[in-house]
């Protein structure tokens, strides 16, 4: 997969977004304060509608990831912050290019999912990013309950099984969430698999 995108950078790098993550953070907030003014017509002029789409509003194949995750601000403030910090991170390590490439492959996907499903949106897109922050950090310290300093490992092993029940629980929820883990899976399918390999030599050595 990096082999590709460095090819693919050599002719694309050009329109990178740098501080992609900033970008869409703060959007977030600026549709929050927006739908404060006009009682919720920003979200609903930005949100991925796959029928309003085929009428010609292809500017929401791309703002659905500025609509806010929360309807409390302190609720997306502090989302905003956490994501702004992974995706700080991410970039960090792999570069402003690659990074946009994990992001606009999962918005994609989720395109993909709004066309069958009917909507789209970001929300699991931007969860897994804390599982990719967790496989390139996973010693990493955050403070659950902004109290108890847990490993990213631990942290993202909770998510994946609160992911899991979800999954399972809703249906129509099911190929969002499927979606959002292709580029997980194209950019870390070696680690992933190297995961699942020292996971079950460890169960079957107990």
């Amino acid at each position: 997969m990096m082999r590709s995108l460095r090819r693919l950078e050599s002719k694309l790098g050009r329109y990178t977004i740098d501080n992609l993550m900033l970008v869409i953070c703060v959007g977030q907030i600026i549709v929050y304060f927006a739908d404060l003014l006009t009682r919720g017509w920003a979200t609903d002029m930005l949100w991925l509608i796959w029928s309003d789409v085929l009428h010609g509003q292809i500017w929401r194949l791309v703002t659905f990831v500025f609509v806010p995750e929360s309807s409390s601000l302190f609720s997306l403030l502090i989302s905003v912050y956490f994501y702004y910090f992974i995706g700080g991170a991410l970039e960090g390590e792999w570069g402003s290019f690659y990074f946009n490439c994990y992001y606009v492959i999962g918005m994609l996907c989720n395109i993909v999912a709004a066309a069958i499903t009917g909507y789209g949106t970001a929300y699991f897109l931007n969860l897994t990013l804390f599982f990719a922050f967790s496989i390139l950090y996973p010693e990493f310290q955050l403070l659950l309950f902004y109290i108890i300093p847990v490993k990213a490992k631990w942290l993202a092993l909770l998510d994946a099984l609160l992911f899991l029940e979800q999954f399972i629980t809703s249906p129509g929820l099911r190929i969002h969430m499927l979606a959002s883990l292709v580029p997980l899976f194209l950019f870390f399918w070696d680690d992933l698999v190297s995961m699942g390999r020292r996971a079950l030599f460890r169960l079957r050595n107990r």
